[in-house]
């Protein structure tokens, strides 16, 4: 599990911290903790690695927390937010970027824990893996991992969210059964299959990734997956960018 905490108090980000810790050893969990202390530099990061949590403090200077927040979601970034913050004049303008949750300082233990367990049940729920065949055995993929899938003669080609491809022995066709627009991908090409979440833009021809990887759209696909893309992102309360 990666989480990111962006707070420009040095204190508040080692007392967060502390609190992970805590939560995460009840729960027998394992995390990689991402430490920002302005929101430039966490979206910055966010163009190269994928959290699965973000703990943001809305009271920054420059880039405050909301506008950050605005800003990922322009993106096509839905990862859970928590917003931490001093005052409760933010509480309403949160809801617009769809935070899972907003909590006020000094921290209350209980709340954050409370809030963490919400989230540890939906990440769990949505964590769901797909066993695949590779050159060198077999491999557990997530699908939440996921950029694209591209079909290559005999070979199944995914492109991961931390940069790395791997390489499998299956059909196309089992993996179109597997990432379904149900669970947010689409059959944009013939031999592609992207992740609603992971698109940054699109035109009448191309959706550039996350990882500013291009990949076809087909005619015959556009308006279905326009469709598709149009209804994951009103889903999620994500804007979205085209170039049409």
């Amino acid at each position: 599990m990666k989480i990111a905490i962006c707070d420009d108090e040095l204190s508040s980000i080692q007392e967060i911290r502390s609190l992970l810790t805590h939560w995460a050893v009840r729960h027998d969990l394992s995390f990689t903790l991402y430490q920002y202390s302005n929101g430039d530099d966490l979206l910055l990061a966010l163009k190269h690695t994928s959290m699965d949590l973000i703990i943001l403090d809305i009271i920054m200077p420059l880039l405050n927390g909301l506008d950050t927040a605005r800003e990922l979601r322009s993106e096509g970034i839905t990862v859970p937010l928590i917003f931490l913050t001093s005052s409760r004049d933010f509480a309403l303008e949160s809801y617009e970027v769809k935070a899972l949750n907003y909590l006020l300082k000094p921290i209350d233990s209980r709340k954050l824990f409370s809030v963490l367990d919400d989230f540890l049940k939906n990440f769990e729920s949505s964590a769901e893996t797909f066993t695949a065949h590779t050159a060198n055995g077999f491999c557990k993929i997530a699908l939440n991992d996921v950029d694209y899938l591209e079909a290559q003669n005999k070979w199944v080609l995914v492109y991961l969210s931390d940069g790395k491809v791997q390489k499998l022995r299956e059909q196309f066709s089992k993996c179109e059964g597997i990432f379904t627009p149900e669970k947010g991908f689409f059959k944009c090409h013939r031999s592609y299959i992207v992740n609603l979440s992971r698109i940054r833009q699109f035109t009448r021809t191309q959706i550039t990734t996350a990882f500013s990887s291009s990949v076809p759209i087909s005619r015959n696909s556009y308006a279905a997956f326009k469709d598709a893309y149009f209804a994951f992102m009103f889903d999620s309360g994500t804007n979205f960018t085209t170039l049409d």
